[in-house]
């Protein structure tokens, strides 16, 4: 997947992320940097969900991907950046946010999140992310 391919994806990601969440919970997400703090919420309400998805893995994948890009393009509107489709594992590729020398796993965080702890803040991530390219 090119830069261009990659970067339109999430694009379209993100926007499919402001409406799932405003027709699932009824919440308007803007790409301000305040919304950031929703993501956190719409993870939580995910795990319920897990419970009743036939297709896991699909559910796991989609909302994690959705909800991360609606987090990356939310940086690349205030702070910048590029999307990054890193296939260094084939099995497992990975898509990345780049900015000033870092890299940010936007969908990563939320996976994190909502499979492994639930305690993860993709809020503090965010915040983190920012401190680390502003300073």
């Amino acid at each position: 997947m090119n830069q261009i391919e990659i970067t339109k994806l999430m694009e379209e990601s993100s926007v499919d992320a402001v409406n799932y969440v405003r027709e699932e919970y009824d919440i308007h997400l803007d790409f301000s940097l305040e919304s950031i703090s929703q993501i956190d919420r719409v993870l939580l309400w995910s795990v319920a969900k897990l419970k009743d998805q036939a297709k896991k893995d699909e559910f796991i994948f989609v909302i994690c991907n959705m909800l991360g890009s609606y987090v990356g393009e939310t940086f690349r509107k205030h702070i910048g950046g590029e999307w990054i489709y890193d296939e260094t594992d084939p099995q497992a590729p990975t898509v990345l946010l780049s900015f000033s020398s870092h890299t940010f796993a936007f969908p990563g965080i939320c996976y994190q999140k909502l499979i492994n702890d639930i305690n993860t803040s993709v809020k503090k991530y965010f915040e983190l992310a920012i401190s680390n390219v502003t300073q």
